[in-house]
């Protein structure tokens, strides 16, 4: 039964592919800010402050087009900033006094949507910098000395692995880790370039098929991480237009439990991450699913309310049994996630290399010590830059006479990364036979766990759902209010 977290929508994994391959592109740290389901567009923010907008495709290719990239101080600085709002303002304004309160309403939104997106990106700017402090410099890892003298010895480290390639190539662990070293370079073999041309491009490519496979073979951990986070996060603005969500919210007026049970664990199977959120979260995705995709189903706020109690109950045993798996099998504790740089497996692979062969050395030689700080180094680093350092193990060992081990058949064809999923229908079958229908006690004990963790959480729910309800602060709310009513009092004046 626990095959079908493997079948889940990737949509999520795909961005964070982008995000951490535009940051290798680029030479820094990009960071994944949100994503607009309805309109198929992400956001993502630079270590440099820089935003990067742009339309996702994830089909056969991965896909960032219409590309924009702007600064981040028109976010930060409040002259660039209220000069934006200005014209808002104004253009409300003008559709008052023309009497065009659809266009009048448009412009509102957007003016409120503008302090909103200055306060969720101030925070994520806050995230990324709180980010940087806590690591402290463990993002940076060619610009060290260790590094430095690791390429500066590489002509001798070389020389040294000509010598011994009979005993080296006997050590299962490194011949593993070069190949995977090869297939890591396969998989990232990407231009770099700046921020300015990739404004100017305007399109950031990618191929799925061993990309996303590598990517996630070396980041699992971190990655699901992720993935949970922006999930629980901003569920009902990345996952509103699913089918299957679309089709659970389709069911608010159905009268059998059995039908909308078997949608809800549907739409589980294809994002078990549903079974994670709030009943806040809950009831904003079936409210912006129907508002955006069910345009002729009318409901009340009552209705809506009965609607998500029901399903709120109904997925208590799916919570448990995500739960459980994400911790056996993961080792992913939901309750207590911190967001973790990707590529950290890679470094402390690298740092295995490194370390072995330090051991092959000459006790006190130049070349032992120089191995041994490296990999005490990148045991302690995180970040895209995994990727620079897996370069330069590759040239060192191509130009050491390794390039037989490297033309063996890649790690990307010797595994498989995904257990065989049974299919869709069987699953939700068995989900329900074994879930729900085996016996109460299997949903009590689980709705037991789920308000026990519910009873420990709430103080920290409740301010979530408060952040999510608000957006901006009074204060700043009434910022956006004063501005308005300064604007329009300037044109009255200028009427009379």
């Amino acid at each position: 039964m626990k095959k079908f977290f493997d079948g889940r929508n990737r949509k999520v994994l795909d961005l964070n592919l982008i995000s951490d391959s535009l940051g290798h592109s680029l030479r820094k740290n990009v960071s994944l800010f949100s994503i607009d389901d309805t309109n198929s567009r992400a956001t993502f923010v630079t270590e440099d402050n820089d935003v990067i907008e742009g339309t996702y495709y994830l089909d056969n290719q991965i896909i960032l087009d219409d590309i924009v990239v702007e600064s981040g101080e028109v976010f930060t600085q409040d002259e660039k900033f209220d000069s934006l709002t200005k014209n808002q303002i104004s253009s409300f304004v003008e559709s008052m006094y023309s009497d065009n309160l659809v266009e009048a309403s448009d412009s509102f939104d957007g003016l409120l949507q503008s302090w909103n997106s200055r306060v969720r990106f101030n925070k994520t700017v806050d995230r990324l910098r709180e980010k940087s402090e806590e690591f402290n410099n463990t993002f940076n890892i060619v610009g060290t000395d260790e590094f430095g003298r690791l390429i500066e010895m590489s002509e001798n480290i070389s020389n040294f692995l000509s010598e011994n390639v009979d005993a080296i190539k006997e050590i299962p662990e490194i011949m593993n880790a070069i190949k995977l070293s090869e297939t890591v370079s396969s998989a990232f073999n990407i231009p770099r370039m700046s921020v300015e041309q990739l404004a100017e491009q305007g399109r950031f490519e990618l191929d799925r098929s061993e990309n996303r496979d590598i990517y996630e073979m070396i980041c699992k951990q971190e990655l699901l991480k992720k993935e949970i986070l922006e999930s629980k996060k901003s569920f009902d603005s990345v996952w509103v237009t699913e089918p299957s969500i679309s089709n659970l919210a389709g069911k608010i007026y159905c009268d059998d439990d059995q039908e909308i049970l078997r949608s809800l664990v549907e739409a589980f199977i294809n994002v078990p991450y549903l079974s994670l959120i709030s009943k806040k979260q809950l009831s904003n995705t079936i409210n912006n699913n129907l508002k955006t995709l069910h345009e002729n189903v009318e409901f009340s706020k009552a209705d809506l309310k009965e609607f998500v109690s029901r399903l709120f109950e109904m997925k208590k045993p799916l919570k448990s049994l995500t739960s459980n798996l994400l911790h056996e099998k993961y080792g992913v504790n939901v309750n207590n996630l911190k967001e973790t740089p990707t590529f950290k497996t890679l470094l402390n692979t690298q740092s295995l290399i490194f370390e072995s062969l330090a051991k092959l050395c000459p006790r006190g030689s130049a070349i032992k010590n120089v191995l041994l700080e490296v990999s005490e180094l990148v045991k302690n680093k995180n970040g895209v830059e995994a990727i620079d350092v897996n370069e330069a193990i590759k040239f060192i060992f191509r130009e050491s006479g390794y390039q037989d081990v490297y033309d063996i058949e890649p790690v990307v064809s010797t595994f498989s990364l995904n257990e065989s999923v049974t299919e869709e229908e069987d699953m939700v079958n068995i989900i329900i036979n074994e879930l729900f229908l085996d016996g109460e006690e299997v949903i009590e004990e689980a709705v037991a766990e789920e308000e026990e963790i519910e009873a420990e959480e709430v103080e920290e729910t409740e301010e979530e759902e408060e952040e999510v309800a608000q957006g901006m602060t009074a204060k700043e709310l009434m910022k956006a209010f004063k501005d308005i009513e300064d604007l329009i009092s300037d044109t009255e004046v200028e009427n009379d």
